[in-house]
């Protein structure tokens, strides 16, 4: 049987603080008690209060919402469960006429890693959850939600609980207001201004196709370069101001979320115009600010940047030609192939493994011919020797393999020698590649006995008749 727990409402302003971020919320701490309830097992020593607490009972249509799940342990022993990201929480909901809310949320959390948590006597755990994703409410009505976790522990192969833990609560959802939609993007704007949850700004403000959420999303990206969420947000916009908060994530993005930024310019025709703003700093006299440039450029395909791109391969920073290479690669455009492939005769190995790279960005599978030079020049404690390797292994399909074992140097059996060991093992790990690395003897440290050394030259035999094999289909 449950009861409500009588929870102080200092212990809750305490412990529950994710519940104070957004300042859109419209409950009180006393009132958001009223959602947890006492779950007890005393079979196993379990004693919880959990719940799930909405950040408003009052939204209008498309109004982005939070749920914060409260579970505190009031046992004397640790509280233990699993879970993948929010796959344990089933959230549902129906008008009064009975018909069930719309849902985007499609188990996807379930494909993820397994994550542990303990929570210690007297503490309490705390997730976010966003509304939106799991109920759909487009028209004005009053809801009933229920709100349901699941606690599994796949260590120990049990349910800590024999319940789930439930929580129903009431939604009144008004039709769209454009000055309530002016008070959430403020809000949430804050939320940004102030180093709060910017995940869930991002996430919130995303939800709202309306341009006066490009503001908070440019000063947004400008704390987190690397917001996917803010970047797709934007990219439904084609202003000059959208494309100019893209700039920083051209800039200081991961590759992934820098090619949805140069993807979403492209398609709004302001990649011309932001490559020219970029330009100007590609003569720099910050070598970091060079390479910077260089790879902000590379994303937007704009042929504007091939020119001062091709005129970074002869800097005086090797590091900027290097980063001109890829960048080139990037690019996409036509020409870069001959101006990548003629630096494959440089006798910089470091810039023939940039362009190396290049040629991958553009769509080519890397060729034996681009690395078996550095290969076949390289050796231990060279670095340019083990990327020429790993980029044959990794990027060159159904060359790798014959690409790498014509780089094996046949007549040397040694068990000291590395050359060989090092190509084995690429070879084991490549698409098709012949499985000889467990049965190779290699030891830095010894010159390897008569019947090791001849069974190392069987296995040259060997690779080498499947190396032939191969020239010949």
């Amino acid at each position: 049987m449950r009861e409500k727990p009588r929870i102080p409402v200092q212990w809750f302003m305490r412990n529950c603080f994710s519940f104070w971020l957004l300042s859109i919320a419209a409950l009180s701490p006393a009132n958001a008690t009223m959602f947890l309830g006492d779950y007890t097992n005393a079979t196993n020593g379990v004693a919880l209060a959990a719940g799930f607490i909405p950040d408003a009972s009052r939204v209008i249509v498309g109004e982005p919402l939070y749920l914060t799940f409260v579970l505190s342990n009031r046992a004397e022993q640790p509280f233990h469960f699993s879970h993948v990201r929010n796959e344990i929480f089933t959230i549902t909901a129906t008008n009064a006429e009975g018909e069930s809310a719309k849902s985007r949320y499609f188990g996807w959390d379930a494909n993820g890693f397994v994550s542990q948590e303990t929570v210690a006597p007297g503490k309490v755990y705390t997730a976010r959850i966003f509304f939106n994703e799991r109920c759909v409410f487009d028209k004005p009505g009053d809801y009933t939600v229920t709100c349901r976790c699941d606690l599994r522990d796949y260590p120990r192969r049990t349910a800590p609980l024999a319940q789930p833990l439930t929580t129903v609560l009431k939604l009144a959802v008004l039709p769209p207001d454009p000055k309530r939609l002016a008070e959430i993007i403020q809000a949430w704007g804050r939320v940004v201004e102030t180093n709060g949850a910017l995940g869930e700004a991002a996430t919130a403000l995303a939800e709202l196709n309306d341009p006066r959420i490009i503001p908070p999303l440019a000063a947004l990206l400008k704390k987190d370069p690397g917001n996917y969420t803010a970047v797709n947000a934007l990219a439904r916009f084609t202003s000059d101001m959208a494309a100019d908060a893209l700039i920083v994530v051209l800039k200081q993005g991961e590759d992934y979320v820098a090619g949805l930024a140069g993807a979403a310019l492209r398609k709004s025709h302001q990649n011309d115009r932001v490559v020219r703003v970029l330009l100007a700093a590609i003569t720099n006299s910050d070598a970091s600010i060079r390479i910077q440039t260089a790879r902000a450029v590379s994303w937007t395909g704009s042929e504007l940047a091939f020119a001062p791109l091709c005129s970074l391969l002869e800097d005086e920073s090797n590091s900027v030609r290097y980063a001109a290479a890829e960048a080139l690669g990037r690019l996409g455009d036509p020409r870069c192939f001959a101006v990548l492939t003629n630096c494959l005769a440089n006798s910089d190995f470091a810039l023939r493994i940039a362009a190396v790279k290049g040629l991958h960005a553009s769509g080519r599978p890397v060729q034996p011919e681009w690395v078996k030079p550095i290969i076949l020049a390289g050796g231990e404690n060279i670095r340019t020797y083990y990327e020429a390797i790993d980029l044959l292994r990794m990027y060159g399909g159904e060359h790798a393999a014959p690409g790498l074992a014509s780089c094996l140097r046949f007549d040397d059996p040694s068990v000291r020698h590395a050359h060989n060991f090092r190509l084995m093992l690429a070879l084991e790990y490549s698409p098709n590649g012949p499985k000889y690395y467990y049965k190779w003897h290699h030891d830095p440290n010894r010159d390897g006995t008569e019947e090791e050394i001849a069974e190392n030259r069987q296995i040259l035999s060997e690779l080498k008749a499947w190396l032939d094999k191969q020239k010949v289909e």
